[in-house]
Formats: C-alpha cells, structure tokens, sequence
C-alpha cells in the first residue's frame, strides 16, 4: 500500500460516516457493556441517514436514539434496554404507540447473532447451532423467511440442529483502544461479539483512543483484532465511547446516562436531550468541550500494568 493511500484511512468519525453509511445501510454497532462507538452513532444521528438496519447482539441508548429519531427500519438482535437504569423509552414509545414509527425485528441469542456474525465473517450461508431448539425464538418470525432451519444431523447422530442464516453487515462500527496510521486496531478486556461482528461487515470503520507507531503494534501482536487490510478508516477520537467506558482509559459515566434515561422517558425530554447533546455540538471535538475537563479527567483510568511477557526468539 502507497504511503498515501496509508494515510488517507486517518479521519474524523464525520468524515468516515459520510463516506461511507447511507440510506439503507445495514449497519452493525459494536460493545456489548462497554467500548460503544458513540462518536461514530452521534455522526449518523446528525446525519439522520434514514431506512437503516442495526445489527447488534446488545443494544442500550445507540438503538434507543436511532429509533426515536425514526431513522431505522428493521433491527436484528437480542436485548434492547438500558440495563441498570431501566427500559428503553423510545424503544417502547417506537413499538406500543409507533412513535415515531414501528420498526420491525428479528430476534436472536446473544449465542446465535455471535454464531450468525461468525458465519458471516468466514463468507459461511449459515452456522449450525444447539442452543435455539425448543425455543420460540425458532417459531417467531418477523422479516426473515426462513428464520432458521431444523434438521437431522446428516452424519446420522440422530441430534437435531438448528442452521441459523449469516448475519453480514454492509458498515461495522468499532470504538478501540489504539491503531496504528495503516489499520491494525488492538483491543484489550472485554470482547463480547466484536471480532466476529466487526469482520462481518464489508467496510470496517474504527475509532480508536489512539493512533501508535506500527512498531507499538508489532510488540504486542495478539491484541491486533483488526488486520489492516479490512479497515476502510482509522478515527483517532479521544472517549469516544463515552458515556461508556473503554478499559485502560475511561471509566463509565454513570450520571450521564442516568440522566439520558430520566430525560428519555418523555418524548419531549429525549428531543430536549437530541437537541443539546447531539444537534447542538459540532462534531465530537465539540461534544467534548460541552462535557469539560473536570468532568472527563474525572472519569480517566488509573494505570494499572499488566505482566510483561517476553516475545523474544
């Protein structure tokens, strides 16, 4: 790769999100607790990029603010709420009152849209799994016809299987903890579904704590999840989680979100919220200043080492 097409993967979460997510994207977020990339969700909200699928084995407030502002059309996943801090208002407003309009769903497992995103990652049709049999889950169809398959195991086990299809997405959303300027993006802690998730995107957008040199990268080869060759952008974008947290840099920021859950249970409150902390800024830079130094440097991470190991020969 030429040097400068080396450089051009280095921009903002702007930028990266108009090039790439439009109407009718099916789009996968990334996170399940923690490492959310809500720099790149607040761009498509602003955007307000309409008739978009979300894909999501966990959604929270990413979701919860694309359905009340209308802009998505179909969801397939599994939970939808705000954990701790109760339901997802818009969520409910969205399916009991079609406020501001119903969206249709599919619901898997958390286990089968991880199995789904994997077949899809390994341009697999569908992935064979145990987990779903006996459950409603198999009899309950909403867009996808067939939901699934049951058969006999056909090396004449006698076991039954359920073939759930492959779940690709056309854009995957990533928030990590570093790269470096080609696209190699490391991960640490938690993973939940995003190495399969994010690989069963076409393009791959990621924003990261920080760029680092390729030789930061090369020192620590297994925390690489995304070789650069699959990475379309590299975002460098300070908390760009927040109001999750991203380990080694950030922690939760509880009173933000349980004043986005308190806000958002009336449909008044939540455009209030839109309108201050979304459409009011200028970008995530923008959004940072609002939330201030004291407010971010409280949330910063202690430093906490983990063993040194040897990569030597």
């Amino acid at each position: 790769m030429a040097e400068a097409e080396v450089h051009d993967k280095v921009c903002t979460p702007a930028e990266a999100i108009r090039a790439h997510v439009h109407e009718g994207t099916r789009l996968r977020s990334s996170g399940i607790g923690l490492r959310k990339p809500f720099a790149f969700i607040y761009e498509v909200l602003r955007r307000r990029t309409p008739h978009l699928t979300f894909i999501l084995s966990g959604w929270t407030e990413d979701a919860d603010m694309l359905l009340g502002t209308g802009q998505l059309d179909r969801l397939e996943g599994s939970y939808l709420g705000l954990e701790a801090l109760g339901l997802a208002n818009n969520y409910r407003r969205a399916m009991e009152k079609a406020i501001p309009k119903r969206p249709e769903i599919e619901e898997y497992s958390n286990f089968g849209m991880t199995m789904r995103f994997m077949a899809a990652s390994m341009g697999l049709p569908f992935m064979p799994i145990r987990s779903h049999l006996g459950s409603d889950l198999l009899r309950v169809e909403s867009f996808r016809h067939p939901k699934a398959v049951v058969l006999d195991d056909p090396f004449g086990s006698g076991a039954k299987v359920a073939l759930l299809p492959a779940c690709p997405a056309d854009v995957a959303l990533i928030h990590a903890q570093r790269a470096d300027r080609d696209g190699n993006v490391q991960v640490w802690g938690q993973l939940g579904d995003d190495l399969w998730g994010t690989l069963a995107g076409t393009t791959i957008l990621a924003s990261v704590e920080e760029i680092v040199d390729s030789d930061v990268i090369r020192r620590d080869p297994n925390r690489t999840l995304l070789p650069a060759f699959r990475v379309a952008a590299i975002c460098p974008t300070p908390f760009g989680a927040h109001p999750y947290q991203c380990q080694g840099y950030y922690d939760l920021d509880i009173p933000f979100r349980r004043m986005y859950a308190d806000r958002a249970r009336t449909r008044e409150g939540f455009l209030a919220f839109m309108d201050e902390w979304v459409y009011g800024v200028d970008g995530h830079d923008a959004y940072l200043r609002k939330l201030g130094t004291e407010r971010l440097g409280g949330l910063r991470a202690k430093p906490i080492l983990s063993d040194p190991v040897s990569y030597g020969y």
